[in-house]
């Protein structure tokens, strides 16, 4: 398992997490009629919980970085797979019976796969930042394999934006990489259709910066189209975004860390500095999940072999971005995917064998 650790921390700034701090009340301060800023320190509420452990049958995954899960297959990311970036799996025994998006820059293959969008058991949607286009597979259940379908090319208009989300097979929504703004909502001509929102730094917003900022803001998106609420997580610090796109309005939820913090290097480049933040977001029906890691930057210099690499944290906000309880899980995690209905947080774990994991999904409605 040592092999797939070495470059990740280049490759992606996503990684390790360890924080001990307690969260408690919110408080809220009102920018404009469209904008609340909230601060918060600590979660009303903190659980323990213990994962259900399950090794993936098959071809060997380096890195399961997005884990989707639908009727009675499950779905993993592998963001650093050496000949495929997706697999499906049967729930009943986690073997692979079908692998997709084959690594490559011809028709048909991927440079480098960041999300996918399952829409039915065999409709799956995945984006390419490398390549900027979004793609369509169909997954058959009979022959048990997966064909290519269709593509959507948004070339330059989105400047390689590292996260993508999905509303339908018509609207989908991009992180700006320019830092102008801080969402592109695109159609499926590859258009952009609306610029929403722009990245709500309290510190520093000199234009000359703003594509530097964009870097160390680089955050996880979601949307879930039955609320029509997007929301966003950012990858250092610890700021979440949530947008109600039926009235236009922003929530902005800022933890204890506070916005991401960096510094701007000889070339260019932002340097992350403080700690390393969020690596997942999905908006539920009824909640806000993230996965929280919460290590700094100097702890993860003093671990160069990626000991842990993840976050032992899923915080869980209401639909206002109100902080309502905290998961502290035993296990390092990357990503989740949430079944409220059966009360399951499926999610992924790169520094095990075992790398997806159950938990049980407590009672959030009984927590005061």
């Amino acid at each position: 398992m040592q092999m797939k650790k070495k470059g990740l921390l280049l490759c992606c700034i996503v990684s390790l997490g360890a924080l001990l701090f307690i969260m408690c009340v919110s408080v809220r301060t009102e920018n404009s009629t469209d904008e609340i800023l909230v601060h918060y320190s600590q979660f009303p509420k903190e659980i323990q919980l213990t994962g259900e452990e399950f090794m993936i049958k098959g071809e060997y995954v380096r890195f399961p970085f997005r884990i989707r899960q639908e009727g009675e297959y499950v779905y993993i990311l592998d963001m650093h797979g050496e000949k495929n970036f997706c697999h499906i799996l049967k729930k009943e025994n986690m073997a692979i019976i079908a692998s997709f998006a084959q690594r490559g820059n011809g028709p048909e293959e991927v440079l480098q796969a960041m999300n996918l969008h399952v829409v039915s058991e065999d409709s799956i949607w995945l984006y390419d930042t490398n390549k900027r286009e979004v793609t369509l597979w169909e997954y058959s259940p009979q022959k048990q394999t997966v064909s290519y379908k269709d593509c959507i090319k948004f070339e330059d208009k989105i400047q390689s934006s590292s996260n993508c989300a999905w509303e339908s097979d018509s609207v989908f929504f991009f992180t700006d990489k320019s830092g102008y703004n801080r969402i592109l909502m695109c159609n499926k001509c590859g258009d952009i259709k609306e610029y929403i929102g722009e990245i709500p730094s309290e510190n520093n917003k000199e234009a000359s910066n703003l594509g530097i900022m964009a870097q160390a803001w680089n955050s996880y998106i979601h949307y879930n189209p039955r609320n029509q609420l997007l929301a966003t997580a950012t990858q250092l610090g610890e700021v979440i975004e949530v947008y109600d796109l039926k009235t236009n309005s922003r929530q902005i939820i800022v933890g204890p860390h506070g916005e991401p913090q960096y510094a701007i290097a000889k070339d260019g480049w932002a340097v992350p500095k403080g700690i390393m933040g969020f690596s997942d977001i999905q908006i539920t029906d009824n909640y806000i999940y993230t996965v929280f890691h919460g290590r700094t930057f100097k702890e993860i210099i003093k671990d160069p072999n990626n000991t842990l690499d993840g976050g032992e944290y899923i915080h869980i906000y209401n639909l206002n971005g109100e902080p309502i309880c905290r998961l502290v899980l035993d296990h390092a995690i990357y990503g989740i995917d949430v079944d409220e209905e059966n009360k399951i947080i499926w999610a992924t774990d790169v520094n095990s064998e075992e790398q997806i994991l159950k938990f049980q999904l407590p009672e959030i409605k009984n927590i005061n």
